[in-house]
């Protein structure tokens, strides 16, 4: 049951909030970065709330709020092209918001990914797909290097994605206010971890401001057992390289030494853990947790094979069942799940990639890209 919502979009509602953002850029961009708040019947004496930024976004994950703030910055700064790489979930959100605005983009995603980006958005005149037959450290690597040269700015910039992050602090703050609670822990599936991480920069930065504030809820990570480094590094919780990736994307696996600080951070102030779930008992809770979903009215996406299309989401509320299960959650808290994607319109048809490159041209597609300015799909392959 839908117990508090904005339909419409809480970055435009909180654009104020931004700082190194123009306000009326941002109005420019948004197109629908919604939220809402669902509540589940209690499990084992634990309330559980689930923050659904899937349902009411344009592409269907919380990476909506990151591309309309980025393409934000674009129109203030007069960027025209850009580039960008992504799991999946950030290239669609940018694919529809640049094209939306005009401005040219590039995007290199792992070929792991494909099946996640969108083919209506691939056919966008201002917007190419490139998947990279390789590591996602190299992939970012070559990203930054062709930035570096060329002068075309690579985005998101990591100031976007905390900034975007941090209007959830904002939206959960009324959101209490309204409901007259607040919640004891604040659960998120991980991969890079910039969603948390501007949270709870919001929450400290209100705060700090002196006005009434939202209580600070103990973080839990959740990671899945074959990328489990935050799970590692922070919660002693260590997976298995060699198991099964479920969930694609949650794919980072090789973290900077500032990412691991900052988590360590937001664990030491809200007395907090990351921990992975094995892929087993993954497995186990996954029908359970997609049932209360639906029962609540978050749907689950599935895919031609009638699987879910992406389990981000369903990692948050399966970790933290299985966190009440292992008894760290305790009867008559209050749980607060982020579901950061999965319920999104499916997309139509398969997609097919019209460049590829590898470990050796990743540079030189890219600039094959960036040249083509012909008819649609069919065109570009090089």
């Amino acid at each position: 049951m839908e117990v508090y919502g904005e339909e419409h979009s809480v970055v435009r509602q909180y654009a104020d909030r931004l700082a190194g953002v123009d306000a009326e850029s941002v109005r420019r961009a948004s197109l629908r970065e919604g939220a809402r708040i669902v509540r589940l019947p209690p499990y084992r004496g634990v309330d559980i709330d689930v923050l659904d930024l899937s349902s009411t976004g344009t592409t269907g994950t919380f990476k909506d709020w990151v591309a309309c703030v980025a393409v934000a910055e674009c129109l203030a700064q007069g960027w025209q092209t850009v580039l960008a790489q992504s799991s999946g979930n950030t290239a669609n959100a940018l694919a529809r918001y640049a094209s939306n605005m005009g401005i040219r983009c590039v995007i290199l995603y792992p070929a792991a990914s494909r099946r996640r980006i969108q083919p209506s958005l691939a056919e966008l005149p201002e917007v190419d797909f490139v998947e990279v037959a390789a590591p996602e450290r190299l992939i970012k690597e070559a990203l930054r290097d062709y930035a570096d040269t060329s002068g075309i700015p690579a985005v998101p910039s990591i100031s976007c994605q905390y900034e975007a992050n941090k209007l959830r602090a904002y939206f959960l703050r009324d959101a209490a206010f309204e409901l007259g609670r607040g919640w004891d822990w604040h659960v998120q599936a991980l991969s890079s971890g910039y969603g948390p991480f501007g949270f709870y920069r919001g929450l400290f930065e209100i705060q700090r401001s002196g006005t009434p504030a939202l209580q600070t809820p103990r973080f839990l990570g959740i990671q899945q057992e074959a990328v489990a480094p935050y799970a590692s590094a922070i919660g002693g919780s260590f997976g298995d390289s060699s198991a099964p990736m479920i969930e694609p994307t949650l794919f980072r696996k090789a973290l900077t030494p500032s990412l691991i600080a900052e988590m360590q951070q937001v664990c030491a102030a809200s007395g907090g853990t990351v921990r992975h779930v094995p892929n087993r008992r993954y497995r186990e809770l996954e029908p359970p947790a997609v049932r209360m979903l639906a029962a609540a009215g978050v749907p689950i996406t599935l895919d031609g094979s009638g699987q879910p299309r992406e389990r981000a989401g369903l990692y948050s509320l399966v970790g933290a069942i299985n966190a009440i299960d292992d008894d760290l959650i305790d009867p008559g808290q209050q749980v607060l799940a982020v579901h950061t994607g999965g319920s999104g319109t499916a997309a139509a048809g398969s997609f097919q990639p019209s460049y590829m490159a590898a470990p050796h041209n990743i540079a030189e597609v890219i600039s094959a890209a960036l040249a083509f300015r012909g008819p649609l799909v069919g065109s570009r392959r090089p």
